[in-house]
């Protein structure tokens, strides 16, 4: 929210002092490619962290503030040492998602502070692949122009 704030305060003081409204576009338009950079440069690191994971049978937890961030995060039991998911839990559907009833198969993180569940798995993977084709098709749309 602070962001949004910040970035119409510089759009009001460029305007303010004269500043063309192509530049501000152009400005705007770099400000989204950076933001996408980042976000796929983030997915990617998961996604080779991923890779190197091992594989280990787990049980939910529970669901609780994470101590990283103020997110709520899964928890999962792996030989009587509970591990915290990467990302933070999904917030709908939770009784039908996070099933203490039966183990689950998740993968460790090679410094052993976090796992990957199913849904962590999906979101880098998906992430990864649909960043990488939308930067192809962006590069293509650049070129053709």
């Amino acid at each position: 929210m602070e962001f949004i704030l910040v970035i119409a305060v510089i759009v009001v003081l460029c305007l303010v002092l004269g500043i063309n409204t192509v530049y501000l576009l152009a400005a705007g338009a770099a400000l989204i490619g950076l933001i996408y950079v980042l976000s796929l440069l983030l997915l990617m690191f998961f996604f080779v962290r991923m890779l190197f994971a091992k594989k280990k049978t787990a049980h939910f937890s529970r669901i609780d503030k994470s101590p990283n961030s103020r997110f709520k995060t899964a928890y999962y039991v792996i030989d009587d040492t509970e591990y915290p998911n990467v990302f933070p839990e999904e917030g709908f559907f939770r009784s039908k998602l996070y099933r203490s009833d039966r183990s689950c198969t998740v993968l460790l993180a090679r410094n052993k502070k976090f796992v990957f569940d199913k849904f962590s798995c999906a979101t880098c993977t998906i992430g990864f692949i649909l960043g990488i084709a939308t930067a192809a098709a962006s590069v293509i749309m650049i070129i053709n122009i």
